[in-house]
């Protein structure tokens, strides 16, 4: 983990209020790991604390290490980020977290993000390829309140990953939610890793789905942090062991098996 200054290589707008960031960043990058996170701040913002972003990609291109980030506009501060041009400089703390396991050769994956939740899910899915994974045995699932919601969905589908869709709206793919389709798939797939992350409602339904089931089901929390470090004791989620009530989002997780805390 090390503060670097990383200058923006392009910001741009993939469906209203969402943008997807490339940054120049340090070659250490190039072993960040599925899940992590960085910490970010612009001195435009104004802001004493840095706002946290999911490590969506991590690329190499002309001998530059690239980080990649898609995130979502959501009040002033990320309303900056949104407005922010090729060539200004960032301020970035990582990479922070644990991450995703690794399946193992033969095992079948579901990865499923809604909305901004498909973040994390990429740098996953472009890493199960470069282990030697055959991405058709796998299933990404992408849900949203609408079409606009969807996300990153042809770069799963470049990588050759079979994409299910889902929306609140049925503006695009199956109208419902992104529960719907696992269940009915979860027998005849039978995957043994779930990876999931999105908003809590959708989270809840997937552990609730995965109950009794043997699959591994991991859950990337989204939630709100101030120091990404665990010293402002800010994004705490209840554990569900007796010895240990509660877990930093920011240094136990954010990636947790769902049995071990409380959702």
């Amino acid at each position: 983990m090390k503060l670097s200054d990383c200058t923006i290589l392009w910001n741009r707008e993939v469906s209203p209020g969402y943008y997807h960031m490339g940054l120049e960043s340090p070659e250490r990058y190039t072993s960040a790991m599925p899940g992590q996170f960085v910490m970010l701040k612009a001195e435009k913002a104004g802001t004493l604390l840095r706002r946290p972003f999911s490590i969506h990609d991590v690329t190499t291109k002309d001998g530059k290490t690239i980080v990649e980030l898609l995130y979502k506009v959501v009040g002033p501060n990320t309303r900056v980020y949104g407005q922010m041009k090729d060539g200004e400089v960032l301020s970035m703390l990582g990479p922070l977290g644990n991450r995703f396991s690794e399946p193992e050769a033969g095992e079948t994956t579901f990865l499923a993000g809604g909305g901004i939740g498909i973040a994390p899910m990429l740098l996953l899915a472009r890493r199960m390829v470069a282990a030697g994974a055959n991405p058709a045995d796998h299933t990404v699932f992408i849900g949203g309140r609408s079409d606009e919601d969807v996300l990153a969905e042809e770069a799963f589908r470049t990588l050759g990953f079979p994409v299910v869709v889902t929306t609140d709206d049925g503006s695009a793919g199956e109208k419902g939610r992104i529960t719907e389709p696992m269940a009915r798939l979860l027998e005849e797939k039978n995957p043994a890793r779930v990876y999931a992350c999105g908003p809590h409602p959708m989270l809840v339904g997937i552990a609730e789905l995965m109950k009794g089931h043997p699959a591994l089901c991991e859950l990337s929390l989204e939630i709100i942090m101030a120091c990404g470090m665990g010293a402002c004791m800010g994004c705490v989620v209840e554990s569900s062991g007796a010895d240990e009530p509660y877990k930093h989002v920011c240094i136990d997780g954010p990636v947790f098996d769902a049995r071990s805390i409380k959702v």
